[in-house]
């Protein structure tokens, strides 16, 4: 459910209506890093070298080869850095990015309300910035009733993201409250809290000889679509399909590797700047966007054939 604070308007998305099991599943990143290294240690053919850290990486035509810390040399057919929005290996690479400081940071906590989350992902758009109430399992807070925690991501002006994140538990619960509208009834009990800077970082090229950039080492988005880690499994998938088409033939040669380019630079950077178009409209309190956003929510919310297409773009489908 998606509303907007000085407006009014909603916009409703319903598995039952859109003929779903349900619109997603939200994973902890902390789970599903685990789950993932775990899978990889059962393939025979996967060999982890951790902890270890790359020194060297030499892109000839023919091979990559990588010295990693520990002296270990590797040479293959193709090399795919996933090493995040900091990636050395895209440094090294000499791959530039073009990027934009939103000036925002993202409040993270787990919290406790009075009233139960209903299995519902709740986002309240607010001047300063999306608010968003994500349900989670009860157990990360002790002595919490299923169904009633939520973790929370609060967009921010730097200097409000401070300012809350150095509040006592109690204050800051009130705050978050009113922030929400109480639309969960009061906020009980709220964890640790972290925040980090909101950067658009789209790299120019994912692709450089036969080195290629996946997930947030070749974009980074505004966490409001909560869209991050699935343009990350779209750029898998993409890759996936890129292999397979090659069967025993070169994988990295130059033309498969320009597909895959193609295809995900496009999409991605359509996404990042979707996402960044609805933090402008939606984070500010001007006038004319104000007294739009609100009923063209509602308005969304009551065309079927929108509504639809709008769920299977949040859900990356």
């Amino acid at each position: 459910r998606v509303w907007d604070a000085a407006a009014g308007g909603e916009l409703a998305f319903n598995a039952d209506q859109l003929g779903r099991e349900c619109l997603g599943w939200i994973v902890e990143n902390a789970l599903l890093v685990d789950r993932l290294w775990q899978a990889l240690g059962r393939e025979a053919n996967v060999r982890r070298y951790c902890p270890d850290r790359l020194a060297e990486l030499d892109n000839h035509d023919d091979r990559v080869r990588v010295t990693l810390s520990s002296g270990v040399r590797l040479s293959a057919a193709l090399a795919v850095a996933a090493d995040g929005a900091a990636s050395r290996v895209r440094e090294q690479l000499g791959i530039a990015c073009a990027v934009h400081d939103y000036q925002q940071r993202a409040l993270v906590a787990y919290v406790r309300t009075a009233l139960p989350h209903q299995d519902t992902a709740w986002q309240r758009f607010l001047p300063s910035g999306p608010l968003a109430f994500l349900p989670c399992r009860h157990d990360v807070l002790p002595g919490s009733a299923p169904g009633h925690v939520s973790s929370i991501v609060w967009t921010l002006p730097e200097s409000e993201a401070q300012r809350l994140a150095a509040l006592d538990p109690a204050d800051f619960c009130r705050e978050l409250s009113r922030g929400f509208a109480a639309r969960l009834g009061d906020v009980l009990d709220v964890s640790q809290r972290a925040t980090f800077p909101l950067r658009r970082q789209l790299a120019r090229d994912y692709v450089a000889g036969r080195v290629l950039l996946a997930g947030d080492a070749a974009h980074a988005v505004h966490p409001l679509a909560g869209q991050g880690v699935n343009l990350g499994l779209r750029d898998v998938a993409a890759l996936r399909a890129v292999l397979a088409r090659a069967g025993a033939r070169d994988l990295g040669a130059a033309h498969r590797l320009a597909q895959y380019q193609r295809q995900r630079r496009s999409e991605n950077t359509l996404a990042a700047y979707s996402f960044d178009a609805i933090n402008r409209v939606f984070s500010n309190d001007a006038l004319v966007p104000t007294l739009l956003r609100g009923p063209l929510l509602g308005l969304a919310g009551r065309i079927a054939p929108l509504r639809q297409w709008l769920a299977g773009v949040a859900s990356g489908g």
